[in-house]
């Protein structure tokens, strides 16, 4: 194969891949009904305050005050879509429902339980404060056999 055969396929899979990331078909909420994803993005959006609003308009993500008090950032649903300053965490909601709707559950788990939040959240730190506080809300939901 030659440089420039390589080069063109290279070209090929990525304007392939973009265009199929465009049309929604790589999407998490890809095969959803339309009517379906647009009632939650709707409910999600009433859901916020105006200030997350107007957050997710500009930068699609937004800041929550979780339950004991802590804020954290929820970005476009993806792995690891949950941030603080010094920590980034991953609570994925599953099943085929509207990524809209699994971003409001993962706002609405931080504001109801954080502890809960941070007893299932995957977590990325280098913080002993986060991982002394996940390790204690595991403990503490595993007494209480919250956890599955």
């Amino acid at each position: 194969m030659t440089p420039e055969l390589a080069r063109a396929l290279v070209l090929f899979a990525l304007s392939l891949f973009a265009g199929l990331l465009v049309l929604g078909w790589l999407r998490e909420d890809a095969g959803i009904p339309l009517d379906a994803r647009r009632r939650a993005r709707r409910l999600f959006l009433r859901k916020l305050d105006r200030r997350q609003r107007v957050s997710w308009f500009l930068r699609h993500r937004f800041d929550v005050r979780g339950s004991a008090g802590r804020r954290y950032t929820i970005a476009a649903y993806r792995p690891f879509n949950i941030s603080t300053a010094d920590a980034v965490f991953c609570v994925q909601v599953n099943g085929r429902i509207p990524v809209y709707d699994k971003l409001l559950a993962q706002k609405l788990l931080l504001e109801a339980d954080e502890s809960l939040f941070l007893a299932h959240a995957n977590m990325r730190t280098h913080s002993r404060a986060w991982e002394t506080l996940a390790a204690t809300a595991r403990s503490q939901h595993l007494m209480l056999g919250n956890m599955h």
